[in-house]
């Protein structure tokens, strides 16, 4: 008797499944999350394989500086012997009138050599100290694109920008935060006074933030376009807020309240800052982005001791009426 399976199995479904996404994003727009219309680097391989190779270069280079050591160690024995040769020398010139005259050039070629060797032992050292840099730069951009934290972008509120037509001076301007911006101009556009304000004017590529998928550059980008700030981390810097309340924050048992101050991050992928104090905190949230958000420098928790009043039972209506309840009940045994 032949069995007609009635169903897929599980990992027939998840194949179909699969081929149907993959169906899918072929047929996708670029702009709609489909396939690039160019071919993206894979910076992430080609960073790992730089560390690699650095990392064996450190290791050879530790063979030359071992071998470089023992090289020096060997050089101060022949310099301490030919010194002990000369002492003896000197000796037997003082006793004997006729004896050969002290020849110290051999010391002094011995001493060259060691100085020799001295100088190239301080060029390995300043070559190992190059490669430990370089490989703690390219660790520290890995981690920071596992963080998606390549790059950050930074803008103002739109209360912000009010202030700034009017001169208002509450809220930084990008004139302010123009120095921290390291974008690609010539892409993302030039910054310039229009529209009654200091901003970035349009860019003259269409899409232009495929610009940065293709490179391996840690930017900040202030003022992004919406095609760019829509796909990257964001800092905005907003007027008119201090202490706040979100669902982490709770009254403790001891009279206490938590409140969140200038400072909000949603997801490790969106913050707001406050203008008051936007050059402690832009700094300290590009860094906590860049760390996963799993420490920051400054706190911007605040704990209040909350004010309690001591409360006189006696005094409580319901009190007193169980006081007279009491009483009555008392009184009605004797009179009724």
């Amino acid at each position: 008797m032949m069995i007609t399976p009635l169903a897929y199995s599980y990992t027939e479904k998840q194949e179909i499944e699969l081929e149907r996404l993959l169906a899918e994003y072929i047929l996708k727009d670029p702009d709609d999350g489909g396939k690039p219309v160019i071919e993206l680097v894979d910076f992430t391989k080609l960073t790992q394989n730089e560390i690699d190779v650095l990392k064996v270069e450190l290791v050879d280079l530790e063979i030359i500086m071992n071998q470089t050591r023992t090289d020096i160690a060997v050089q101060k024995i022949t310099i301490q012997k030919e010194e002990n040769a000369i002492v003896i020398a000197q000796e037997l010139v003082q006793k004997e009138w006729n004896a050969a005259p002290v020849n110290t050039l051999q010391l002094l070629t011995e001493h060259v050599k060691l100085n020799d060797l001295m100088v190239e032992m301080e060029k390995l050292l300043s070559q190992k100290e190059t490669i430990l840099k370089k490989i703690a730069i390219k660790e520290m951009l890995q981690e920071i694109k596992e963080h998606d934290a390549k790059l950050i972008g930074v803008r103002l509120s739109n209360n912000c920008i009010a202030m700034a037509k009017v001169g208002d001076g509450s809220c930084p301007t990008y004139e302010d935060l123009l120095p921290l911006d390291n974008s690609n101009l010539k892409i993302s556009g030039e910054f310039s006074v229009y529209d009654g304000f200091f901003h970035r004017e349009k860019s003259n590529f269409i899409h232009s933030y495929r610009f940065y998928d293709t490179e391996d550059t840690i930017r900040i980008i202030v003022d992004p376009h919406q095609e760019l700030s829509a796909r990257i981390k964001m800092i905005t810097i907003e007027s008119g807020f201090s202490y706040y309340t979100d669902v982490y924050d709770k009254l403790s048992q001891n009279n206490t309240v938590t409140l969140s101050k200038d400072r909000i991050i949603i997801d490790c992928y969106t913050a707001n800052i406050s203008a008051d104090d936007w050059k402690m905190l832009l700094p300290d949230t590009i860094f906590t982005f860049r760390n996963g958000c799993t420490s920051a420098e400054i706190n911007d928790e605040v704990t209040f001791q909350t004010p309690h009043t001591k409360i006189d039972m006696s005094t409580s209506p319901n009190v007193q009426y169980q006081f007279w309840l009491k009483e009555a009940i008392v009184s009605c045994k004797v009179l009724c």
